[in-house]
């Protein structure tokens, strides 16, 4: 069962916030926690994912010989899931099978089923009573608006009736009224597990966890690795300070903030960055330990204490009118769609965004989003030099902003993806491969492969990933898959021959940027070419999207 981490003072209301008991430096682990009440992996990935430790197995899974319906890695996890909980969940998947012809549980309904058999000795062990908000769940409920996201007060209630069912408890009014405030419960107080790395999604609550307060400009964040979870410094905190993190995607819009906070967590945030309507530009500028970002791709600091693009949207009404709107209309994913709708859907969203390019707010939501999704689909295609000119844009114009922390792990991930990207580009360039895609191109395709006749792509492939193998233990843990892809690529870089003088400028310029010669050749040899190739990417995207 859940314990408190020893550096946690955890009381989480307003009046009496969750406090560190020591100093963490910016990146530091603050608490780690290891024994959740649930962590579990999404309905279609049961199977195939361990159940217990929830980390990829390179051998074959072995299924419950019981209810076979979810999968372990080895014979230990097996037990250990038996013993903390599924002696009694694996019956719930055997009667599953019976009612529902094969198909698998839900996910909440899972949780739910967990959260049932696990909540008498969960609150008993930490001394927490999780906050259910049923009644604020149900008032919501009564009102015309429809939910922004997540379940309706219908679908708690249908889970509620299910997990009773597939419980084998009566039906009954008092069953199912706790049922419902245990759906509650799970909504409040579960994190999503997301881990894009490893193909994984899935639930992760713990008390402890759940305590700690939200602010939009938080001094922590949150990793899951397996089965724990760590919370990280985003910034320093000092002794008896409160530690916050973000329940939500902060970078969005102050609208959409505050009605999912309401309508999931049924709290008003009164953080500066939503009492003032601050923008991603002016949260950036007040961040502390800018000094950091000595070591990315941008490293002109005055890039974040004095954005000239600061403000401009809190001043302009009308533009944030279209903003809510254009970033409502351009959440939706565009996963499992064929690359014609997908371009189709692409070009509809870019000259949404028309406004915020003509302002030059780049890293104002939903701009990211869209050039991410066109990076993703270009790689998919196969066109390397389309996906790194965007990617090398949001590297220098949207991931500094949104994430003044070098270490965020979406900051890193899109320093890494240049690395990759700029390989795969250079050997398409090297053996004819590149060009290929709109014809209306053709000059775009001329610009890019001139500059990587003018450059060296190695040099900038390998300072991006040490730049990522330098943030990435900060960013999530050595653990950390991406992390780890990045170390076995310099490895093999380093041993190229006759590159002793770049791996020794680079290396200079990694301790601090201090040797003139070394800053001198970084920002030639990888910062130009880089600047170069975010350049192109705007003609690119409206080259492909503009009709």
């Amino acid at each position: 069962m859940p314990t408190i981490p020893s550096t946690l003072t955890l009381h989480g209301t307003p009046t009496s916030p969750s406090a560190v008991t020591s100093s963490f430096k910016p990146g530091d682990a603050i608490a780690y926690f290891a024994e959740p009440c649930i962590a579990i992996p999404d309905a279609p990935t049961q199977a195939v994912v361990c159940n217990s430790c929830l980390l990829p197995s390179s051998s074959a899974p072995r299924l419950c010989t019981g209810c076979k319906a979810i999968a372990y890695c080895s014979v230990a996890c097996q037990k250990a899931d038996w013993a903390r909980v599924h002696k009694e969940e694996c019956k719930v998947f055997r009667r599953v099978q019976v009612a529902a012809q094969g198909q698998p549980l839900p996910t909440p309904v899972r949780a739910l089923v967990q959260m049932l058999l696990l909540t008498d000795k969960m609150e008993s062990s930490t001394g927490l009573r999780l906050e259910s908000h049923v009644e604020d769940f149900r008032h919501h409920a009564a009102e015309s608006e429809e939910p922004l996201e997540g379940p309706s007060w219908r679908d708690l209630e249908l889970q509620a009736m299910g997990a009773v069912h597939y419980l084998g408890r009566e039906a009954n009014l008092h069953n199912i009224a706790n049922a419902l405030e245990a759906a509650c419960k799970l909504r409040v107080n579960t994190f999503s597990r997301l881990d894009p790395d490893a193909g994984q999604t899935g639930l992760y609550m713990h008390p402890g966890l759940a305590m700690v307060n939200h602010s939009c400009t938080p001094s922590a964040f949150v990793q899951f690795i397996g089965r724990r979870a760590v919370l990280r410094a985003y910034r320093s905190i000092e002794e008896d300070e409160e530690v916050t993190l973000s329940y939500i995607a902060c970078e969005s819009h102050r609208s959409h903030r505050q009605r999912t906070l309401k309508e999931r967590y049924h709290f008003q945030c009164n953080c500066p960055r939503c009492k003032f309507d601050l923008d991603v530009y002016e949260v950036g500028q007040a961040y502390p330990h800018l000094d950091l970002n000595r070591l990315t791709l941008t490293p002109d600091l005055d890039l974040y204490r004095n954005p000239s693009q600061s403000g401009y949207l809190r001043s302009n009404v009308a533009l944030q009118r279209v903003v809510d709107e254009t970033f409502l209309e351009c959440s939706q994913p565009l996963t499992d769609m064929y690359f014609a709708e997908r371009a189709k859907k692409l070009g509809h969203r870019w000259e949404k965004c028309a406004p915020l390019r003509k302002a030059k707010l780049y890293a104002i939501e939903p701009l990211p989003r869209v050039l991410s999704e066109a990076s993703i689909h270009f790689t998919e295609l196969g066109r390397f030099s389309h996906s790194l000119a965007i990617s090398c844009f949001l590297a220098l114009n949207c991931d500094p902003f949104q994430h003044p922390m070098p270490f965020h792990p979406f900051r890193v991930k899109g320093t890494m993806a240049v690395g990759k990207l700029i390989s795969n580009a250079g050997q398409g360039y090297a053996t004819g491969a590149a060009g290929q895609g709109n014809p209306a191109g053709q000059p775009l395709e001329a610009k890019l492969r001139q500059v990587f006749e003018a450059s060296d792509s190695i040099t900038v492939a390998q300072a991006a990933l040490m730049m990522g193998a330098w943030w990435g233990p900060k960013a999530h843990s050595e653990e950390w898959q991406p992390y780890q892809e990045a170390v076995e690529v310099l490895k093999d870089v380093e041993t190229l021959p006759g590159r002793g003088d770049e791996k020794k400028m680079l290396s200079l310029w990694a301790k601090g940027g201090q040797d003139l010669e070394a800053q001198l050749f970084f920002e030639h040899a990888v910062l130009k070419p880089v600047q170069e190739l975010a350049s192109l990417a705007l003609d690119i995207m409206d080259t492909e999207f503009v009709n």
